[in-house]
């Protein structure tokens, strides 16, 4: 069988090619975190997993996943290897027994302090092929299609400030935009 767009409409041809291209900024933005990262021993899940227990110092595992957008059992495998490696710490929640908070250790804090900055950097550096037009024009469009493809429309993961928009928050952490 030949798996080509030859047999559909236009419009589910364009719907497909869409979705193809979405896969493709996804990957190359993907590919980008991954040769960044790696130099310091990361992986894209233990970065993210260091900058939410920095930004949520306590954050239970549910709550992480959530944030993380996978199952609490991948998010479980995770935080059992950073446990190992020294980089974050869990400790019965007070108020709930059956439940861990997490927290980073001065091991963690430190890793995301060498990582945070020139991942930024890296980040504006390949932004920077956009105008400011270009980026006002994406963004709109790029928050309309996340609300569009949410399970969820009145969450928007693109309004988490996870990378560090809300600077207040990110100087109080001793980091500086």
């Amino acid at each position: 069988m030949n798996y080509s767009y030859g047999e559909w409409d236009n419009m589910t041809q364009d719907s497909l090619k869409l979705y193809e291209s979405f896969k493709a900024v996804f990957l190359h933005i993907d590919n980008h975190e991954k040769a960044y990262l790696t130099q310091f021993g990361l992986n894209i899940p233990r970065f993210y997993v260091l900058i939410h227990l920095s930004q949520n110092p306590g954050i239970n595992y549910i709550d992480l996943s959530d944030r993380m957008l996978c199952t609490k059992s991948n998010t479980s495998r995770v935080v059992q290897g950073m446990l190992k490696d020294g980089l974050i710490t869990r400790e019965v929640d007070t108020t709930d027994r059956r439940s861990y908070q997490l927290f980073l250790t001065d091991k963690g804090q430190s890793l995301l302090g060498r990582v945070y900055p020139g991942f930024i950097e890296d980040i504006l550096e390949l932004m920077s092929r956009f105008s400011d037009d270009e980026t006002s024009r994406y963004l709109r469009v790029s928050q309309f299609i996340e609300s569009s493809l949410s399970p969820d429309p009145g969450i928007s993961l693109g309004n988490t400030n996870v990378l560090g928009a809300d600077s207040d928050r990110m100087s109080r952490a001793g980091w500086s935009n």
